[in-house]
């Protein structure tokens, strides 16, 4: 799809920024390289700029960054600047004659707005604005300044800077129909040669839609106080989900704040790449300074090795350089780097401590050199294995402390306080050796235990010819448990004069059975069993079709649906509410068929139900359950089963059943992994 950029206006404003308000410089790239390079990384390839002021400089501009990004860039010229923006608009009137995207020179945007926007579909004499119904909570617009929307219903019924009824803002982000030019003419003749007096034309008629920006992010910088914002905004997104500790609360306040505003200051040019190799060099001379015994200066220079080796991501990002090349070098050099400080501190270790007894410990040559060997060595290792995962099993290490493509601040900043620890005494810098040695070393001992682990869920799902997967339904493919807990735990407390804790401990210990059967069981005889199950099912009725399915369920079935499984769900909820619930949450199109409880129709009979009509054999069928009960139901029929970790612990399914995962998402993930084993395998029979 074809992109239309406005870049004519003059920005009076931002004037002492510069000369021409698109090539305003904001961390790393002018405003107008930040809207197209966002624009592409959305997936708009083809982009046509209106320019206006100071147009030939604006050009000259474009057409070296369109040569440098090759990116093709197509120039409108509006010689009528000075009038209001929708006169831009119609210059393009000849040259795009199909749906476009609008954007503004100066708003910047989240990406994942032109990836929503590009996939909607308008009638040719229609158009969409993406609205921003956030009014209250959004404190980047100036409200004097903004225009202002009114919606109802998806359909735009007024817009203006001076709306007094209104209850979204206006983004400038627009997929436009040839509408918009006929629109803006008409208004033209009214008197408003605006494009918001074009959108209010076609408001009128009813054709203007709106696209809620939900939680994605956008900002007019259009004076001093949004460019201070949009510059906050920016700096703000380059904090990592997957930042250690140590990059998080410390490495990234210097980088952010100082290091990489400085360095794109002194080179605008500046690439990441060459951000990893300034990180390598600084690490190479920290070596050097250990093999002289200034381990100090060798300390400080390791953390700002660390918080340049955040610099250059930050650089990435905010200038779109993000490249797989570019994450291959970065990883190379800091093993490198790695390398050369450990093998410093190895020798200044050696140098210092080496033959002497301190705190009554020989330490001697030897002990040294193992401790550091084991410290080099198990550094290579975390990187290796984290590799290794993916090629071989496609797996990436998740968890807190073993995450992979995590930890090598807080290893860093280790040794950087061991060697700010040598002016007291050099004996911590080998401490720091030692606590790298152990920490690494104990990571790879135990990535390799869930790498056989995972290997061996692998061979589970290979050794079987899998041709149906049975779900259970609370608690595996509908979120109901919390409030089925919750509702339990309620009228079990008041009926039956025992604690919160204990009957939440019972209820989950039965779950899987129908609330009946449940109570039978934890209270076997009693007379109130009958009436408190009767209230559980009316308010259950009432109460369960509110509650969420799970954000991967719809995601998963339909992976199996292309895998041309056959899927199914089983349930001790009755059959009247399993229905309901599959089709206001869209299920029921996605599975072979929705069982529930009826009068001798509990899920176990359900199973049974489901292999003989459909002719499937045991042993090509998966049953995926969260409760130890759903395993009862099947472990006489040979079916598998695969535990979901929702209510009971890994640790309790595996003391039963041969196979339990995090989520249904892993589900996915391991069966992924069985096919593109099991093609490999095929590949190399072929071949032999």
């Amino acid at each position: 799809m074809k992109c239309l950029i406005l870049a004519a206006g003059r920005g009076t404003r931002l004037s002492t920024k510069s000369d021409s308000k698109p090539l305003i410089p904001l961390l790393g790239l002018s405003l107008i390289e930040r809207v197209i390079l966002t624009a592409k990384k959305g997936g708009l390839t083809d982009f046509y700029v209106v320019t206006g002021y100071n147009g030939e400089k604006v050009r000259r501009f474009l057409d070296r960054f369109s040569q440098r990004r090759d990116i093709k860039i197509t120039h409108i010229i509006n010689d009528d600047w000075e009038k209001e923006n929708g006169i831009s608009v119609l210059k393009a009137k000849d040259t795009l004659k199909e749906n476009f995207i609008l954007l503004m020179s100066d708003h910047i945007f989240d990406e994942s707005i032109i990836v929503k926007l590009k996939n909607e579909k308008i009638a040719d004499d229609k158009v969409m604005l993406v609205v921003d119904y956030n009014i209250k909570t959004n404190k980047l617009v100036d409200i004097d300044d903004v225009t202002k929307v009114l919606v109802e219903n998806d359909r735009i019924l007024d817009i203006g800077k001076d709306t007094k009824k209104y209850n979204s803002y206006d983004t400038g982000i627009f997929l436009c129909s040839p509408a918009i030019y006929n629109a803006i003419e008409e208004s033209s003749g009214n008197g408003d040669t605006s494009l918001t007096g074009g959108i209010r034309i076609l408001a009128k008629k009813g054709k203007a839609k709106a696209l809620d920006i939900k939680d994605d992010f956008w900002i007019d910088v259009d004076d001093e106080k949004a460019f201070k914002l949009a510059k906050k905004l920016l700096q703000g997104k380059l904090i990592k989900p997957a930042d250690g500790l140590i990059s998080r609360y410390i490495n990234r306040k210097f980088s952010i704040k100082i290091f990489t505003p400085l360095l794109l200051k002194i080179y605008k040019r500046i690439t990441p790449n060459q951000v990893s190799i300034l990180s390598f060099i600084v690490g190479l001379i920290s070596s050097l300074y250990f093999f002289l015994g200034h381990a100090i200066i060798g300390a400080l220079l390791i953390q700002i090795s660390s918080i340049l080796d955040g610099s250059d991501g930050e650089i990435a990002r905010l200038k779109h350089m993000q490249s797989s090349l570019g994450n291959f070098i970065d990883a190379i050099l800091d093993r490198y780097a790695d390398g050369f400080i450990l093998l410093g501190m190895f020798y200044y270790s050696l140098a210092k401590i080496g033959g002497k007894e301190i705190f009554e410990v020989y330490w001697s040559p030897l002990t040294i050199s193992i401790i550091s060997v084991l410290a080099i060595l198990g550094n290579l290792m975390v990187s290796y294995t984290s590799a290794k995962s993916v090629v071989n099993f496609g797996y990436r290490y998740k968890g807190k402390w073993i995450v992979a493509g995590r930890g090598r601040d807080l290893r860093l900043f280790l040794l950087f306080i061991g060697g700010i620890m040598t002016y007291f005494h050099p004996i911590f810098l080998l401490f720091a050796l030692i606590i790298i040695a152990i920490q690494t070393n104990t990571i790879v001992l135990w990535r390799t235990f869930l790498s056989w682990n995972y290997d061996l869920k692998k061979d589970f799902l290979i050794e079987n010819k899998i041709k149906v997967i049975i779900f259970d339904f609370d608690g595996t493919t509908a979120n109901t448990m919390p409030f089925l807990t919750q509702l339990a735990v309620e009228l079990i407390t008041k009926n039956y004069r025992i604690s919160k804790d204990e009957a939440k401990r019972r209820y989950i210990e039965t779950t899987g059975m129908d609330f009946y059967g449940q109570l039978k069981l934890i209270f076997p005889g009693h007379p109130k069993n009958k009436e408190v199950a009767e209230t559980f099912e009316v308010r259950k009725l009432k109460g369960i079709l509110n509650e969420p399915i799970f954000s991967e369920t719809i995601p998963t079935l339909k992976s199996l649906n292309e895998r041309e499984l056959k899927t199914f769900i089983c349930s001790s909820t009755k059959q009247d509410i399993v229905t309901e619930y599959c089709h206001l949450n869209k299920i029921n199109s996605l599975v072979d068929g929705a069982f529930g409880h009826k009068p001798d129709f509990k899920k176990d009979e359900q199973i049974d139900f489901i292999l003989k009509h459909y002719k499937f054999q045991p042993n090509e069928v998966i049953f995926v359950g969260d409760s130890l009960r759903d395993y009862d139901f099947i472990k006489d029929k040979k079916i598998k089963f695969i535990g979901i970790t929702r209510i009971f612990k890994k640790r309790e399914f595996q003391k039963r059943v041969s196979l339990s995962v995090g989520s249904l998402t892993e589900l996915i993930e391991l069966m992924d992994i069985s096919e593109r084993f099991s093609k490999s395998i095929e590949m190399v029979g072929k071949r032999l």
